[in-house]
């Protein structure tokens, strides 16, 4: 688990409180920190598999807000998920689908995220915005190195990872 001695984590949040990268522009471009969840289940094939070898991934991505007391980032982010089918070929315009692609689980499908500045990273389904059974968000308990927090479990993974990037105009 990681603490709060822990430079890396704390490198996320200096970047994400400065203030614009270029002051005194007419278009301000701000920090933005950007995080991607991904969950692995093995031996958890994905709805409608027709093979019995391909496990079921799920993965969320997306910008990170900073918290007015600046302690915390978090994002409520949608969910993609992998399908097996036979794919199909690229026809017309249209680019051909692998095997086994990524699609949005559904668009009312979200995971809330959130980091804090001692390492501490939770994690929540929802479904139309409402915490999915009504279950508490879940904590990652995984160590942080170079941007990558990583959880193994019997039988799955977790990983979380960050970018730093910037965005333009006013932050929301």
């Amino acid at each position: 688990m990681t603490t709060a001695n822990d430079t890396s984590i704390q490198s996320l949040f200096d970047y994400a409180k400065q203030g614009a990268l270029n002051p005194g522009k007419d278009f301000p471009i701000y920090p933005a920190v950007y995080v991607t969840f991904v969950e692995h289940f093995a031996n958890s094939h994905p709805p409608g598999s027709a093979n019995a070898s391909s496990d079921l991934v799920t993965y969320t991505n997306g910008r990170l807000k900073l918290s007015a007391d600046k302690k915390t980032l978090s994002g409520e982010l949608k969910v993609w998920r992998n399908i097996h089918d036979a794919g199909s070929p690229a026809i017309f315009d249209m680019p051909a689908r692998p095997e086994d692609a990524f699609q949005k689980v559904e668009d009312q499908v979200t995971v809330a995220v959130t980091v804090t500045d001692t390492g501490k990273f939770t994690y929540q389904r929802k479904l139309k915005g409402n915490p999915i059974g009504g279950m508490p968000p879940a904590t990652l308990n995984a160590s942080y190195n170079n941007g990558l927090m990583v959880e193994q479990g019997q039988g799955s993974v977790r990983n979380l990872s960050f970018t730093l990037g910037s965005i333009a105009g006013v932050l929301a």
